[in-house]
């Protein structure tokens, strides 16, 4: 019974696969009812069960050829779809969708392919149902038996890897037999990647088990004659859709970028951005074009893409958009685009609309020369001002400094805010020592030991021992300190008016202001005074 009502099931699937011109009209009445055996001239679907059958399509309102076409669906042709309902743990929705993206899956003869993937894939990477499941959704033909030839022509690059993949001798043509999954698993690890990487990519990306052997194989003899033997795994891992790439395509787009623009780190150039492989030539060299027209030399347009190689994804109107920022609202002289482009390259690569925003609240501090600013220091146009620059400024605001400190030294703005400038400044208060006595440059630019040493004058394991106890505390504040300037010190407060910043005082805090109460104030008068510099 079961075996009928899946081929009734399978009948229902393969309706909507057949052509239109046998698709009924809409609420065409039914014919009367048909006997299987005249539909096609042979007996029923199966002796014992083929009247019930038919039976079962008629109540259903099949066709003359929806009954033909379940026929053709026979129980001996489903043994696939009764493995992936009954042993694989496959839905009737996943099965749905797999035919019809393979409605061949429904004819083959062989339950065996189907089984042995299906196990293969079990065994290597102990896969997750519903992974296994995603996987076979989107690539039901790897149930398919496969057997396809295909010439691979050795170019004596990376004779290991060939040798190990295929199993037969490094030189001359071979002839690869299958394109299953056990020759994708097992190049794959030929080169270096890992069980569990291979697991992720699969999973990820089904395509891969896809990929002719052949194919792959090619990609990874051409990348071993460019030196990338030792990292082409790891390039596979990041971008396994790298496999895929037509060799022709690769080779070309090589040659553009060693020989026509001058690249000569290669492989840093291709592992930070690997879709460099498969752009066509005007793509590779529109950059280097817009480059050279700002006025860089060709070995620094080479220097340019060589630590930044995402400027060849980005959109060239873009790119445009920004150098002209840089010149006409910026104000960049002529001579400063090179010398920002070499210094900080993926600025190229800032949003328009972020750098402006940076600029503005440039001039609203203070800053009246920006291009000059910005010449000095060219990340900043790539800060973020809400997170990054208006809380510095203000903490310099509440120790009494103002914009001309900032801009004598721009690179203030570069120090991280929690773990350098506020530690540093809370353990020159605990000395005594304000920020006003010293330049922003003194502070900043050394180490936390020299600066303990040098600056403060103290011995650089009090320091660390300073700065532990207030990242433990910034990170975890108390509600109610129990004294001392570390426990007072907290994040000042930023108007959003103005951009000033006041300090304040933690719950709790001492009263520094000469009011509170006075009973505590009368528990102080016998205690020590604030420490003082030595």
């Amino acid at each position: 019974m079961r075996r009928l009502l899946l081929a009734a099931w399978l009948a229902t699937l393969a309706a909507p696969l057949l052509p239109a011109t046998n698709r009924p009209a809409l609420r065409r009445p039914r014919a009367a009812p048909v006997d299987v055996g005249d539909a096609s001239g042979d007996a029923g679907i199966d002796d014992a069960g083929g009247a019930s059958l038919a039976e079962l399509l008629q109540r259903a309102g099949a066709t003359r050829t929806e009954i033909a076409a379940a026929k053709k669906i026979s129980t001996e042709n489903a043994e696939v779809i009764e493995y992936l309902l009954d042993d694989a743990g496959f839905t009737t929705q996943d099965v749905s969708e797999m035919l019809s993206l393979k409605p061949a899956l429904a004819k083959t003869a062989s339950v065996a392919p189907a089984r042995e993937t299906v196990e293969f894939l079990n065994a290597t990477f102990n896969l997750r149902k519903c992974d296994l499941r995603k996987i076979f959704r989107e690539q039901p033909g790897l149930l398919l038996p496969s057997a396809t030839n295909n010439v691979i022509r050795d170019t004596g690059a990376c004779p290991a890897v060939l040798a190990t993949a295929s199993g037969g001798p490094a030189a001359g043509p071979r002839q690869e037999t299958s394109t299953n999954v056990y020759d994708v698993v097992y190049l794959l690890s030929s080169v270096g990647v890992k069980p569990k990487n291979i697991k992720e990519m699969v999973v990820r990306w089904p395509q891969l088990l896809t990929l002719p052997v052949a194919q792959m194989l090619a990609v990874t003899d051409y990348l071993g004659s460019l030196n990338f033997e030792g990292t082409v795994g790891s390039l596979y891992r990041q971008h396994p859709w790298v496999l895929a790439a037509p060799v022709g395509t690769v080779r070309r787009a090589v040659e553009v970028l060693v020989d026509e623009i001058g690249v000569r780190r290669l492989e840093n150039v291709v592992r930070a951005y690997p879709r460099a492989l498969v752009k066509n030539r005007e793509d590779l060299l529109e950059p280097a074009r817009l480059l050279q027209d700002v006025g860089l030399e060709r070995e620094d347009v080479v220097l340019v893409i060589e630590a930044f190689p995402l400027l060849f994804g980005l959109e060239p109107l873009a790119t445009r958009g920004v150098l002209a920022f840089w010149r006409d609202e910026l104000g960049l002289k002529k001579n400063d685009v090179p010398r920002v482009c070499r210094a900080f390259p993926s600025l190229l690569g800032v949003d328009v609309q972020k750098q402006r925003k940076v600029v503005a609240f440039l001039r609203e501090i203070g800053v009246v020369n920006v291009a000059r600013f910005a010449t000095r220091l060219p990340p900043v146009l790539a800060y973020d001002v809400d997170a990054d620059l208006r809380p510095k400024m203000a903490h310099l605001a509440a120790s009494a400094l103002s914009v001309y400190d900032v801009v004598r030294f721009p690179a203030y703005f570069s120090y991280p805010l929690d773990t350098v400038i506020r530690p540093r400044t809370a353990f020159l208060e605990s000395y005594g020592l304000p920020l006003t006595r010293f330049e922003l440059k003194t502070l900043f630019t050394p180490g936390d030991a020299q600066f303990a040493k040098r600056v403060v004058g103290a011995a650089p394991a009090e320091y660390a021992a300073f700065k532990a106890a207030f990242m433990k505390e910034l990170a975890n504040p108390t509600p109610k300190p129990r004294g001392g300037l570390l426990a007072a010190f907290v994040k000042p407060e930023i108007t959003s008016a103005t951009g000033k910043a006041f300090p304040t005082l933690s719950p709790g805090a001492p009263d520094v202001a000469g009011g509170g109460d006075k009973r505590k104030r009368r528990r102080r008068r016998g205690s020590s005074g604030p420490r003082t510099a030595p």
